[in-house]
């Protein structure tokens, strides 16, 4: 019963990362054309386009935020894998749940902030596109939220005793 239910959380998960990559590659995919379209109008008709700049300024946080997610699902995170490594084997799992512990802190916390540094913003607009600024810390909302999870759901993988947390952690 408890293999199945990490394998259909671990399922879940999987769709959430494939989720974030379609939506990340797709932002990834408008900005170029948002910037390759203003570079062409700028320099052969001299006729820029007006919005691109806050545009590449919303997008971009959000691509990179949302990657995130998935490298913290795929345990990429070079610095602390390396760490991990450090250890002697017997105190890599003691190391793992402090690392995924801090990890968690400063992961709710970051998502804190960013919520009251969101709502503090709201009232303010970017001046071409007609949007609130708070949009950009969104993006370290949403992420660190996602982040939250994943940490959670790799403590519950420490707990059960599935081990995953090899550096490009997950199976395919």
């Amino acid at each position: 019963m408890k293999v199945n239910s990490i394998r259909s959380i671990k399922s879940i998960m999987d769709v959430i990362a494939k989720i974030v990559i379609i939506i990340t590659s797709t932002l990834m995919v408008i900005l170029t054309a948002v910037v390759f379209f203003n570079v062409i109008a700028r320099y052969f008709f001299d006729v820029p386009i007006a919005f691109t700049y806050e545009l590449v300024e919303l997008l971009f946080p959000w691509i990179i935020f949302l990657a995130v997610i998935n490298v913290t699902l795929d345990n990429e995170n070079i610095d602390i894998q390396f760490f991990m490594k450090l250890t002697p084997k017997p105190i890599q799992k003691i190391a793992a749940y402090v690392t995924k512990g801090v990890m968690l802190f400063f992961s709710i916390y970051i998502t804190l902030s960013s919520l009251n540094l969101a709502s503090s913003v709201q009232n303010h607009t970017m001046p071409l596109l007609k949007i609130s600024k708070s949009w950009l810390y969104w993006s370290v909302s949403v992420s660190f939220i996602g982040v939250s999870v994943v940490i959670l759901y790799q403590i519950l993988l420490l707990i059960v005793g599935i081990d995953e947390t090899e550096e490009g952690g997950r199976e395919t």
